[in-house]
């Protein structure tokens, strides 16, 4: 199962399981990840689980700027919308996690599409 590990100073301190179609991330209650920091909007950000078009029993997640004030990063770039990948940093306010796929091997995995010729 796919999971973001919050990190400090190379330290992970937590696991939030993103085990929904969507999460919600931000300061209110009703999300699912909840941050304490006033650099994080109310819904600062939502992950999207998909089914992979290539693999069979494989989601892909996305991670989406719910139009927040201060923005969100992966690997150190804002960013709207998202294809997260087995490692990539996603930082919200101050706070840094890191995403684990729960399918790291498949980073290393080659697909051969066939050609449409």
């Amino acid at each position: 199962m796919a999971k973001l590990i919050l990190t400090h100073d190379g330290v992970n301190l937590r696991d939030y399981p993103l085990d929904k179609d969507r999460v919600s991330l931000g300061r209110k209650p009703e999300n699912e990840i909840q941050l304490d920091d006033a650099a994080v909007s109310s819904t600062h950000v939502v992950f999207d689980r998909v089914e992979s078009s290539y693999l069979e029993d494989h989601y892909d997640y996305y991670i989406e700027d719910m139009n927040s004030t201060n923005g969100t990063m992966v690997n150190a770039i804002g960013v709207d919308r998202q294809l997260l990948k087995h490692g990539d940093v996603v930082q919200v306010g101050k706070h840094k996690f890191l995403f684990d796929s729960g399918t790291g091997e498949l980073a290393e995995t080659a697909i051969y599409l066939p050609d449409n010729d």
